[in-house]
This record gives C-alpha cells, structure tokens and sequence, in this order.
C-alpha cells in the first residue's frame, strides 16, 4: 500500500473513531439531544432544511469574496479580519485551503472547457461533473502544472497551517454540532454542511454553469450566465452569472447588465463603506457584447 492512501486510511480511521467516541461519550455527559437538541423537537425537516439553505449562502459567498474575487483575481483586497474570519469559516465547513482552491480555479480558467478543465461538462459530461467533480478538484490539487501554480501563490502562516491540516476544520465542526444538538442531529448537520461545497460551488456553477443559460461574451469556452434562477443564484452569491466572470475574472461583480444581479457586490460595497475592502478591479460597462475599454479581460495569475 502507497504511503499517502496509508495515511488516507489511517485518517479517516482517526475520524471515524472520534465520531464513535462522541457518540458514546456525548449522552452520558449532555444528553442524547446535546445543549440545544430540543431546538429539533418539533419540525425537524424544515429546521435542517433552512439551516443548510442559510450554511449554503455563508459557505458560498465566504468562498465568493475571499478564494475567489480576492485570492484568485486580485478584484478586491479584504481587511485582515475579514479575510482570516472567512477562510477559517470555509476550513471548517469544506475542509478546503486558499493554496488548493486558488491553484485549482486558475488552472481552470487558463483551459476552460478544454480537456485539461479539471471540471468540464464539455469534456466529462454533466452528470459527471455535477456528481463527481468534488474527485475531481481533489485529484486536480496534485496536478505538477497546478503544483506550479500553488507554489506561486504568496501565504502566511495560518494559511499554511490550514493548507497542512485541512481535516481538522471539519473535525472541531462536527464536534461542535454534536455537542450543541446531540450526536444524530449533529452528525447529520455535519454531513449537509460538508456536502455544501460539491452540491452548489462544483454542481451549480462549474456543471450548471457551463451547460445552461445564456452568453453576453463570446468567452472561448462554454461558460453561460444563470443568474435569473434568482433563489439559487443568491445562494451561490452572484456566481451564476459565470459568463461574465469568464470574460472578465478582475471584475469585483459578476453582474453586468441591468436585470442581473449580484449579492455578493452588494455585500463588497457594504464592507467597502466600513473600511474593511478595497476595491481593485474594474467593473466593464456592457457594450452589447463587444470588450469594454475600462476592463482587463486577462486571467489574474497568482504573482
């Protein structure tokens, strides 16, 4: 057996035997329901459904604003605070690092729809990408081209940390959740949230994005716009309009037409007005299609 699926298995032995010893620990010392699992006692369903919906928004938008408009694509500089605060919320509930999801997404831009795209509907089908592309991005952070990129990206210490120790997020969530609603709620909760990431950030956008909608940019690649799918574009924080972005990846806004819509600009400027973001790319004015003058339309590699 390879050293890394020895220490894979070794791993995920490790989590299962702290979840076996929550689980038997957690009722004898709290209760079978945890500190707040009365919270479910009545309309359980909608309570998990909401909650998920509510974790769906944070989760994507953290993502939105921090590993992608500002890590990846230098559109906006964000305050310290808020930026740690954001990546540390991601850690725990995707188990994803800045280092792995910024080399992933550049490498995605630079062959888009091509068969390097590690998450292509052209190249692998829809079904694949939306039920499957969570390996792949997994398998595609290991990539020596997208290694090179990694390598590139500058980081600090606590990113560094959470770069080496990217289970231990997800860990301290579960153990969390479980001790607030009791070892059934909170493990099912762990597992909705955990599952946030493959089902809205690679389904939704990089499967559903790529398949459907419309083009205001001929972008070379097979990205659309569905930012009029409104409930579930709030939820993804304005990506849907995935065309635009594709066209221009420095734009702090995904939205570029007046009946688009983009929550996330919206949360950018609110944060602008406190002082904790800068703004750093520049919007395009759509011009029916042909490239704006006051745009950059280049993919922002990591210097």
């Amino acid at each position: 057996m390879k050293s890394s699926k020895l220490k894979d298995f070794g791993l995920l032995a490790l989590i299962v035997s702290l979840w076996a010893g929550a689980c038997f620990m957690i009722p004898r010392v709290l209760g079978s329901a945890g500190l707040w699992g009365g919270f479910f006692e009545t309309n359980p369903g909608w309570k998990l459904l909401g909650i998920w919906v509510l974790m769906a928004h944070l989760t994507i938008t953290a993502m939105s604003i921090a590993f992608h408009r500002a890590h990846t694509h230098q559109a906006v500089q964000l305050h310290r605070v808020i930026d740690y605060a954001m990546q540390t919320f991601l850690w725990v509930t995707t188990s994803m690092s800045k280092l792995d999801w910024v080399s992933v997404h550049v490498y995605h831009h630079a062959h888009s729809d091509t068969p390097k795209d590690p998450h292509s509907p052209a190249q692998k089908g829809l079904a694949h990408v939306f039920f499957f592309g969570a390996l792949d991005y997994s398998r595609a952070k290991n990539d020596p081209e997208v290694l090179k990129i990694r390598a590139r990206i500058p980081v600090t210490t606590f990113e560094s940390y959470i770069a080496r120790h990217l289970f231990q997020g997800p860990v301290l969530m579960g153990a969390i959740l479980m001790v607030l609603f009791g070892p059934f709620f909170g493990s099912v909760l762990t597992f909705m949230i955990f599952a946030i990431s493959p089902v809205f950030a690679v389904g939704g956008v990089n499967a559903l994005a790529h398949a459907f909608g419309y083009q205001n940019y001929d972008s070379k690649d097979e990205s659309r716009n569905l930012g009029f799918l409104f409930f579930l574009n709030w939820i993804i924080c304005g990506e849907l309009d995935h065309n635009n972005h594709h066209k221009y990846p420095k734009s702090p806004t995904f939205a570029h037409r007046w009946f688009e819509f983009d929550i996330g600009w919206v949360y950018l400027r609110v944060f602008r007005l406190l002082g904790l973001a800068k703004i750093t790319g520049k919007i395009p004015v759509y011009n029916g299609g042909r490239a704006p003058v006051n745009s950059q339309s280049e993919v922002a590699f990591v210097s």
